[in-house]
């Protein structure tokens, strides 16, 4: 169940009192973040102190999309004063819901990593098994991540680049449904039904080096 703005239980008729103040106050009708966010943010504060309500981000939208959706009723309430008082015109305010919604981002960035893994050689000599290593990850009968994790990683000196938001889905109570595989490209499912004909032709050799590509690759995800 998400969360909604405590302002959304106040009546109708307060509510009417505190349009009429933000829209004196030039509070934002829409989008809050595309004005001066800190003077809106501001305004409504001082009217939460006088309900004794703590406000936050989403009572900031709470009001911006409550003067969006009823614009035109808002505009004739606050003609005169007269009308502000008319309980068949405010009765008929709609009031916003919020909603809950899952928003995929991806940040990128550089980093040393540490990883400890183990991994089982047969040999005659134990002198012998870290040349037999290199040579059999030479021959591309070996690579390093067929090996066991012994510890987590370690990572150090991170310095993020960048991020970018992607999608955002709306999340419903009783939705289970994974979105990576629900949002999944036409794109990527044709990509993976001809790669697995592609992989069947291949040799172990092959097969190795292009684990290792993915792997390090999936590392940077």
């Amino acid at each position: 169940m998400t969360d909604q703005s405590p302002f959304s239980k106040l009546p109708k008729k307060q509510l009417v009192y505190i349009i009429k103040k933000l829209v004196d106050s030039d509070f934002p009708i829409g989008n809050p973040y595309e004005g001066d966010y800190d003077n809106s943010y501001g305004i409504l504060f001082n009217i939460g102190k006088y309900f004794n309500i703590p406000v936050n981000d989403e009572d900031v939208q709470f009001f911006s999309k409550l003067l969006e959706i009823n614009e035109d009723i808002i505009s004739e309430l606050t003609d005169n004063d007269a009308k502000i008082n008319n309980e068949s015109l405010y009765g008929q305010l709609t009031i916003p819901e919020a909603k809950t919604y899952d928003l995929r981002y991806t940040v990128w960035g550089v980093c040393n990593y540490t990883e400890y893994l183990s991994q089982k050689f047969d040999s005659y000599d134990a002198y012998w098994v870290r040349d037999s290593a290199n040579q059999q990850r030479e021959d591309g009968n070996w690579d390093y991540y067929e090996g066991s994790y012994v510890r987590e990683t370690e990572y150090e000196n991170f310095e993020e680049s960048d991020v970018s938001f992607d999608n955002v889905y709306e999340v419903n109570d009783d939705d289970t449904t994974n979105f990576d595989v629900r949002s999944e490209s036409m794109l990527d499912r044709l990509v993976i039904e001809n790669t697995q004909d592609v992989v069947k032709s291949l040799d172990k050799k092959t097969l190795l080096k292009l684990k290792s590509i993915i792997e390090s690759r999936l590392r940077l995800l």
